[in-house]
């Protein structure tokens, strides 16, 4: 995991390692004394070569000196230095943890360097707050940014940007279980790499390729980059560099099981870390040093450990460190029994695991590469026209010298004939072209169909795997952790009435989410036949409220059918009784203990209303206009915590639509819901 995380550490390092070799050509005393006597342009010199020479020794003077070269270059207009000075003040308070005055730096910066036409500039800048948001748990945001940077990159073709972002790139997906698109991204990056000189090996930096070896399980290859890497970041008397890499070189020592040689690689990546004041790199080494200690039983340094990096991240808003805490401390209290904090960390994990990889962001990242290759495509197509112009212009040219010939056949005396071979052939030549023509739009024509279908197919199936591999494992889980409960040898039941409340709601909650799955599958592939026919109301509703008593009983749920016995309606019986059951079930759901759900009838323009009320938790105005979307459905729990997939008011609102009626909700929060569906009176 450690691994995986730090490429986005050495995002920083990499998109603005600007080298400060030149700046040691000078002395410190010499700058400084240019500082006071120098012109304005050596004052702005000076101070951004002072900023350089103490970055990564003494940040905090760094920016001192930055904050004077800032000043200056806006006094003096020098907007490529004052980009450039701004960017370098981001990356410093970035590596500090201050996020959000290093998003601000890094935004002014990125403005600067669009003003300057600087592409380069913009993509180290897009692809260093891509690194901020994947820290913070943004993954949308940070793929949006680094898919931008690679293409900021591809255009002005630098392969040590591209190598980089496309390798930040195959993480995302990577920790989304994307398992596909990590390895293509992964696979651009080495080929980049290998096609490349030894030049731009150098440039690419030994750390980022030893990161990719590392997510390729080549360790040993990594190791070797690893320690040229550390031996140039010595060089260059770079700390912040030696700290990261020092991790990375502790996180394959731990991956050995070599946890003692682990331990003091990243104590010493803390020392320097802690020297430099650089919070996600403390955060880091805290939570390495956990996990080592966890591995050698020493679990009170362990949870010292994971506690103090708790603290940083919660503070930097570091979502990716502090649930790699919270998991953390939950092994640890696993292993020393203590089975209620256990509980509670591993909780506090999941939850903020599934903030982080939910179906919303899995959505977000799909889309976001969706567009990139649409873009990619765009390029392609205008490529395609542009040889076709080309082409068209060479068939001009050569029309132009069959002209000629033809005139010059003309003066030897064969105008005539020339003359109607030439319109013969002409006349093939243009019946052949509006044929091919015409096949090259069928077949256009046919793409795009095959392309809708594919497109509809695969909504279908990320929808549907989505919810199997959420919402079905979870109850599956629930009811598992149960069994393991009771088939304990120490366990000693006692009120066992809660505990059987849940798991016969969890397993209530499989079976609608396995008949609602099912249907709305087979209604998006093969769509459901309807057969209209004259519905007695009073009757349907009696009998799922029958069918719902169980469930409404447990929750002590009164369940009223205020429906006339003469009430009729038309429509298809299967599709009606569908809709019913859901309505209800969503009513008893989201109403308290004793409280009441009710159905009533009415009649207006030739439709009968049927109304589902009840006096339960209510909704807000937000929620009731997402409610029937399927790109937009909330999924809120009940007042006993039942789950839902907000698949059941899609089939709802697909069904009622399908027999001519309509279907809404009227909501007061606190105070109950009421849902309305209309059927026509007359088949």
């Amino acid at each position: 995991m450690i691994a995986k995380k730090l490429i986005h550490l050495f995002l920083l390092l990499f998109c603005l390692s600007t080298t400060n070799a030149f700046a040691q050509q000078y002395s410190t005393d010499s700058l400084q004394q240019l500082t006071l006597n120098g012109s304005e342009k050596e004052k702005l010199s000076a101070f951004q070569l002072l900023a350089e020479i103490s970055r990564n020794n003494n940040p905090q003077q760094a920016l001192i000196y930055l904050d004077q070269a800032v000043e200056k270059a806006k006094l003096l207009g020098e907007l490529q230095i004052l980009a450039t000075c701004l960017q370098l003040s981001a990356s410093i308070e970035n590596r500090n943890g201050n996020f959000q005055h290093a998003k601000e730096l890094y935004l002014e910066s990125l403005n600067q360097h669009v003003i300057n036409s600087n592409k380069k500039g913009q993509a180290d800048v897009t692809v260093a707050l891509s690194g901020i948001y994947f820290m913070q748990g943004n993954l949308p945001l940070a793929a949006d940014g680094y898919l931008r940077g690679l293409r900021y990159y591809e255009e002005i073709n630098n392969k040590a940007g591209m190598v980089t972002t496309l390798s930040a790139l195959g993480n995302i997906y990577a920790r989304q279980n994307n398992f596909s698109k990590s390895i293509e991204y992964n696979l651009r990056a080495i080929s980049l790499y290998e096609e490349s000189s030894d030049k731009f090996r150098a440039l690419v930096g030994y750390d980022n390729i030893g990161n990719i070896y590392m997510r390729q399980n080549n360790p040993t290859k990594a190791k070797e980059y690893f320690e040229k890497s550390l031996v140039l970041y010595g060089e260059m008397k770079n700390n912040a560099g030696i700290a990261s890499t020092l991790l990375q070189l502790g996180n394959i020592e731990h991956a050995a099981n070599k946890h003692e040689q682990a331990i003091k690689l990243f104590k010493r990546s803390l020392d320097i870390s802690s020297k430099l004041k650089a919070q996600p790199l403390i955060i880091s080494a805290l939570n390495a040093l956990g996990k080592s200690y966890t591995q050698l039983r020493l679990y009170s340094q362990a949870i010292d450990c994971f506690r103090k990096a708790i603290s940083l991240a919660k503070t930097s808003d570091m979502k990716i460190e502090l649930e790699e805490s919270y998991q953390g401390l939950a092994k640890v209290y696993k292993l020393t029994k203590e089975k209620e904090k256990a509980t509670t960390f591993s909780a506090l994990s999941e939850e903020l695991k599934d903030s982080i990889y939910n179906d919303s962001n899995l959505k977000k990242l799909n889309d976001l590469l969706l567009v990139y290759k649409s873009e990619q495509q765009q390029q392609q197509i205008e490529l395609l026209n542009k040889e076709q112009q080309i082409r068209e212009s060479e068939l001009t040219r050569e029309r132009e010298v069959r002209s000629l010939f033809t005139i010059a056949s003309v003066i030897l005396g064969f105008l005539f004939l020339a003359l109607v071979v030439f319109t013969i052939q002409n006349r093939r030549f243009a019946k052949s072209l509006q044929k091919q023509q015409a096949e090259l739009i069928e077949k256009n024509a046919n793409i795009l169909e095959q392309k809708e279908k594919l497109d509809q197919l695969n909504t279908v199936k990320d929808r549907f795997f989505s919810i199997i591999s959420h919402d079905l494992r979870n109850n599956l889980t629930t009811m598992k952790l149960y069994f393991d409960l009771i088939s304990n040898k120490d366990y000693v039941p006692q009120d066992n009435g809660e505990i059987t409340k849940q798991i016969s709601g969890s397993v209530e909650n499989t079976i609608d989410l396995l008949e609602n799955l099912l249907v709305w599958a087979s209604t998006q592939i093969k769509g459901v036949p309807i057969d209209i026919q004259k519905l007695h109301m009073h009757t349907l509703v009696q009998e799922n409220i029958n069918l719902l008593s169980g469930a409404a009983h447990q929750k002590n749920i009164t369940l009223q059918n205020n429906v006339t016995e003469d009430a009729v309606a038309f429509g298809d019986i299967d599709m009606i009784n569908l809709v019913m059951r859901n309505l209800i079930t969503n009513a008893i759901k989201f109403t308290g203990e004793n409280g009441l759900v009710s159905v009533h009838s009415t009649t207006e323009n030739n439709n009968r209303i049927i109304a589902i009320q009840d006096n339960g938790v209510g909704m807000s105005l937000e929620n009731m206009e997402k409610l029937f979307n399927q790109h937009l459905h909330p999924t809120t729990k009940g007042t006993a915590n039942e789950k839902g997939t907000g698949l059941g008011l899609i089939l709802c609102k697909d069904f009622i639509t399908r027999n001519g009626g309509n279907i809404w909700v009227e909501s007061t929060k606190n105070k109950g819901t009421t849902f309305f569906f209309s059927l026509p009176l007359q088949g």
